[in-house]
C-alpha cells in the first residue's frame, strides 16, 4: 500500500496529483491516472466547522471503480472554529467513526476512500463518497412530516442497535460525552462562550429564557450528569437537515453525513436536537408526541428493555433543555460572519427555543450549586467581563 500524502493545509491544495495518491494509499492503486480534478466549495453556509469541498473527477479512462466525484473535508481555515474543533476533539469523532463505525452502523453514511489525521495538530483530511444523487435538506425551510419522521425512524435504528452496549467494542474508547473531565471541559467552554453569545444574539431571549440561559451554565455539570445516568448509546450529535439526505424517489432512505459531534451519549439528544431546531415550530407541535411514541416503539423492538413512553418523554424534554450548551457555543464561539449561516443559526435557535418553552424544560433545572463552587466563581468572572464589556460599548 502507498504511504499517506501530506495532509493539505486547505482547498487550493487538493489537486489531481494528491488525490490520486490518497485514494492510492486507500488500497486503490490500480485506478486510471486523473487527468483534472474541478473543485468547488459546497460548504458554504452550512460548513460551520470545516471546508467542504466537492471533487469532480476527470480519468484517463473510464472504469467501474472510478468515482465521478468524491467530497473531501478538511479542517476550519477560520481560527476560532479551529480551536473549538480541537478542544472538543471534533475531528478525532468524525475520523473515528469512519474509520471503526461508519461501514457497520444501521444507518446509511457516505463512504470512506481515504482519511488521515493527526494526534498533535488535529489536521485531519477525509476523501469520502459523494452523496450528490440523493436529495438534501434545507435547515431553513424545515423538515416536512414525512421528512420528520424518516429521520427519527432512522434514528431509532441507529440507537436501538447500540441501545446500552457502550462499554463493548467498537464503541468502547469512543468519545463519551458524559465523562467528567469532558463535562467540566465544555462547562468551562460554554461560560467563556456565553457571554459573546448574549451579545450577538440578544434579541433571541426573552428575559425569562435569558435567566434560564444563565443558570443552565452554572449547573452544566450536574444536569448533563444527570442525563448521562439515563440509558446509553451512539450518537450522531449533528442531526439537523443540512447535514441530511433523503431518497430523491421519495422513498424512506435517509443518509448522514457530519460525525464530528458523534459520541457516547443519550438517544434523545439526536430526536430533540432534530425536532427542536429542524422542523417549524406549529409542525413540531403536532407531530413530536407520534413522533417519540415510533422512536419508542423500535428501540424497544431492538432490545432497549424496561424504556415506557412516559420515560422516553421526560428524556426528550430534558434533552431539549441541553440544547442550550449547543446554542451558546455555536452563538459565542464560531464566525457568523457569512449571512446564510447567520440565519441557519438564528433560525434553528429560535425554534428551539420555542421548543424549551413548550415542552417547559427549564422546570429540570437543578438547584443552584454553593455560591463559592468553581462553577459559580468562574461564572461570575465571565459576566463580570461581559457587563464591563457591554458598558465600555
Amino acid at each position: 500500500m502507498a504511504a499517506n500524502p501530506e495532509i493539505p493545509a486547505g482547498g487550493k491544495a487538493v489537486d489531481a496529483r494528491w488525490l490520486q495518491q490518497a485514494l492510492a494509499a486507500a488500497g486503490a492503486p490500480d485506478l486510471p491516472a486523473i487527468r483534472d480534478v474541478a473543485v468547488e466549495e459546497i460548504g458554504g453556509g452550512f460548513g460551520l466547522l470545516g471546508e467542504i469541498l466537492r471533487c469532480r473527477i476527470a480519468w484517463e479512462r473510464e472504469v467501474e471503480a472510478a468515482p465521478g466525484s468524491v467530497v473531501v473535508k478538511l479542517p476550519s481555515p477560520d481560527p476560532k472554529s479551529l480551536r473549538l474543533c480541537r478542544r472538543l476533539s471534533l475531528y478525532k469523532r468524525e475520523y473515528e467513526f469512519y474509520r471503526h463505525l461508519g461501514a457497520q452502523a444501521p444507518v446509511r453514511s457516505p463512504a470512506l476512500l481515504y482519511g488521515d489525521f493527526e494526534p498533535g495538530s488535529h489536521d485531519f483530511v477525509l476523501v469520502l463518497e459523494d452523496l450528490g444523487g440523493m436529495t438534501p435538506g434545507d435547515q431553513i425551510a424545515g423538515a416536512t412530516a414525512d421528512q420528520a419522521r424518516a429521520v427519527v425512524r432512522a434514528l431509532a435504528r441507529m440507537h436501538g442497535f447500540y441501545w446500552n452496549k457502550t462499554d463493548r467494542p467498537p464503541l468502547a474508547g469512543l468519545y463519551d460525552a458524559f465523562s467528567p473531565k469532558r463535562l467540566r471541559v465544555l462547562q468551562l467552554v460554554y461560560l467563556a462562550s456565553l457571554a459573546p453569545a448574549l451579545d450577538r444574539i440578544d434579541g433571541l431571549f426573552t428575559g425569562e429564557m435569558r435567566r434560564i440561559v444563565e443558570a443552565y451554565g452554572l449547573c452544566l455539570i450536574d444536569y448533563l450528569g444527570g442525563i448521562g445516568a439515563a440509558p446509553l448509546t451512539f450518537t450522531h450529535g449533528d442531526v439537523r437537515l443540512d447535514n441530511l439526505f433523503f431518497d430523491a424517489g421519495g422513498g424512506d432512505d435517509v443518509a448522514m453525513i457530519d460525525w464530528q459531534v458523534s459520541a457516547i451519549g443519550s438517544g434523545l439528544y439526536d430526536v430533540a436536537y432534530f425536532l427542536g431546531g429542524n422542523i417549524p415550530t406549529g409542525l413540531r407541535r403536532e407531530i413530536e408526541r407520534d413522533a417519540l411514541s415510533e422512536y419508542r416503539d423500535i428501540v424497544c423492538g431492538m432490545g432497549a428493555e424496561d424504556f415506557t413512553f412516559e420515560d422516553c418523554w421526560e428524556l426528550y424534554r430534558r434533552n431539549m433543555l441541553s440544547l442550550l450548551t449547543v446554542a451558546v457555543l455555536v452563538c459565542g464561539g464560531l464566525d457568523l460572519g457569512d449571512d446564510r449561516k447567520r440565519r441557519l443559526v438564528e433560525t434553528g435557535v429560535r425554534r428551539t427555543l420555542n421548543a424549551i418553552e413548550d415542552l417547559a424544560a427549564a422546570e429540570f433545572l437543578p438547584p443552584r450549586r454553593s455560591f463559592f463552587s468553581l462553577a459559580n466563581g468562574i461564572s461570575a468572572l465571565f459576566h463580570t467581563a461581559y457587563r464591563v464589556r457591554r458598558a465600555l460599548r
